[in-house]
């Protein structure tokens, strides 16, 4: 379809009820919590468990990827020991790394868990805020939605009264 004056206004509020209200709140939220609502514990103890939780999150990504080369090497000796059952040091070895993989694997399902209750104790009071800012996004969705449709019912319409003309 063809853009004209109008379609192109339509298209800049469209994306100005999209953004505005969500950033506005966002701001107005930063801005309420931050200033009026936390004291300066409860902010170095917000900040600290956020840190906490990104550290632990890329502690958790080194030692995941050094788990694989684990598992990898585990693996492999198990398959050799498949084809050589006699060797001794390779029943002692498989057998030890046995017992640690079987121990690891809740190890790696328990870290996120833990990183996921720091990130929610840090957020815990902002939660009814974050529900307030996601009903923000979803009218700003719509609204979009009800104006989009609104441009394309003009730009069809302006296209029906040039063909008729």
């Amino acid at each position: 379809m063809r853009n004209n004056a109008k379609s192109i206004m339509l298209t800049l509020l469209e994306w100005v009820l999209l953004i505005a209200p969500t950033a506005g709140y966002s701001i107005y939220c930063y801005t309420d919590t931050l200033q009026y609502t936390m004291t300066a514990q409860s902010k170095g103890c917000f900040w600290s468990l956020v840190a906490v939780a990104v550290l632990a999150a890329v502690i958790f990504q080194i030692f995941r990827k050094k788990y694989d080369r684990f598992i990898q090497s585990f693996v492999q000796q198990k398959t050799d020991l498949e084809t050589n059952p006699d060797n001794e040091l390779l029943v002692k070895a498989v057998a030890r790394k046995s017992k640690i993989a079987d121990n690891l694997d809740y190890v790696v399902a328990l870290i996120p868990l833990l990183i996921l209750c720091t990130v929610l104790y840090a957020f815990q009071t902002a939660v009814d805020q974050l529900i307030t800012l996601l009903l923000v996004v979803s009218g700003s969705l719509m609204a979009k939605i009800g104006v989009h449709t609104v441009k394309l019912s003009v730009q069809r319409r302006d296209m029906l009264k040039k063909i008729k003309e």
